[in-house]
């Protein structure tokens, strides 16, 4: 007896791609994880901690989810990342201390490396298998847009469910989890762009081969390194958002509502990336992004000290939960440019190298914050970050080299 099998087409798979995401993303936690770890025993130092050895995971993984996925099954790799996050989110229900805490961040860690470089090589093959590579940067930035309005959704609702039950914010962000398992489950298999290694017999030297072309690339390299850099700065002005409001006496109740702005805007920039890279051109919309991370650094800075005038608060937050979504945008645009210089059979591969840099360098930012915070404060650590805004000059100078790049859209 033959087994019915539902096949999905192509149009289809963009569709559940989209809903996945929504799913997946819907994260009622986000506007309150400080405070829910806090409730664990976790320290604002160790939090930070934590999200570095988060990303360290991540780091680790990248490259062999990645190969995986190009010589395996793209689908079944982004499967095990939703089952992994399913159960890391079970698991943080129980979870207790910063141990316990560390353990789910690192399954998260591993999920979202199994997330990262397939999810978006999975797109741009299907989108090819219709003959719309071309328009990769506007579907990707619709996925990207389902994705940030579950989390924006979930946003706002996750500091009323807090006051509610913590427990109960955690067990609606699986459930989630849970619904796109079989979404995915239904997504069709792109065979076609499996890598063959039979002429070497040797995947592991095939995978470093690949991991080598992709770092000494001449364009690929900085393609990869700029915006591990940016998001690095973008990241920890993103996490001290919630010890800015704490400190500024934001009612919790009102942490929803500014993630959730942060959130929207990531969907918004998910969907009007192609349209300010056409209007600016790279070097203007890069130079004017770094120019809006420095002054968000300052406005951090501005809003611990407004001494409780709570309208002047209230837009300074406003503005640097904006900030940080622009991340989203860079990212969209800077893959693009690396999918134009890479075959479909390495893709998985050299995009989770670029999502390695990203975790490596936000990982590092984010550790190094701890001492900062714990031993200067929140304003003295802004003002360092302002100053080592500079580092991002040298790899910003070698992509605005690159030739023809300005032209490119």
């Amino acid at each position: 007896m033959k087994k019915l099998r539902l096949r999905v087409s192509d149009k289809m798979a963009l569709a559940l791609l989209k809903w996945s995401e929504f799913f997946i993303y819907f994260m009622p936690i986000l506007p309150v994880i400080v405070l829910a770890y806090q409730g664990k025993g976790v320290t604002l130092g160790e939090f930070f901690l934590i999200q570095g050895l988060f990303r360290a995971v991540s780091f680790l993984m990248e490259i062999p989810s990645g190969y995986v996925s190009d010589v395996f099954s793209r689908k079944k790799v982004l499967l095990i990342g939703a089952t992994i996050q399913f159960a890391a989110m079970v698991w943080l229900i129980w979870a207790d201390g910063f141990y316990g805490v560390l353990l789910t961040e690192a399954g998260l860690g591993v999920a979202m490396a199994l997330y990262s470089g397939t999810k978006e090589a999975y797109t741009f093959d299907l989108l090819k298998r219709m003959k719309r590579e071309n328009q990769y940067v506007k579907e990707n930035g619709n996925i990207r847009a389902f994705e940030q309005t579950g989390a924006f959704i979930g946003t706002l609702v996750g500091g009323t469910l807090f006051a509610i039950s913590a427990t109960l914010v955690l067990a609606i962000e699986a459930a989630f989890v849970l619904v796109a398992i079989p979404m995915i489950m239904l997504l069709p298999e792109l065979s076609e762009v499996k890598r063959k290694t039979a002429s070497t017999k040797n995947p592991l030297r095939d995978c470093l081969s690949l991991v080598k072309m992709s770092v000494k690339h001449p364009e690929i390299k900085w393609l990869m390194i700029f915006p591990a850099i940016y998001g690095s700065f973008t990241m920890i002005l993103y996490w001290i958002l919630q010890p800015m409001m704490e400190a500024s006496l934001v009612p919790v109740a009102l942490f929803g509502l500014f993630v959730g702005i942060n959130m929207g805007s990531r969907a918004l920039y998910s969907k009007i990336a192609h349209r300010l890279l056409k209007f600016f051109g790279v070097k203007k919309l890069i130079c004017l992004l770094i120019a809006l991370v420095a002054i968000g650094f300052a406005a951090v800075i501005g809003a611990v000290n407004a001494n409780d005038q709570m309208a002047i608060v209230y837009a300074i937050t406003a503005f640097v939960a904006v900030i940080p979504a622009t991340q989203t945008m860079v990212q969209l645009v800077f893959n693009n440019y690396i999918h134009k210089r890479i075959e479909s059979n390495e893709r998985g591969t050299v995009l989770s190298v670029a999502q390695m840099f990203n975790v490596g360098i936000t990982g590092a930012a984010l550790i190094a914050a701890k001492p900062l915070l714990d031993n200067l404060g929140i304003e003295a650590a802004m003002i360092i970050c302002i100053a080592a805004l500079g580092l991002i000059l040298w790899p910003l100078k070698k992509v605005l080299a690159i030739k023809g790049i300005e032209n490119e859209k």
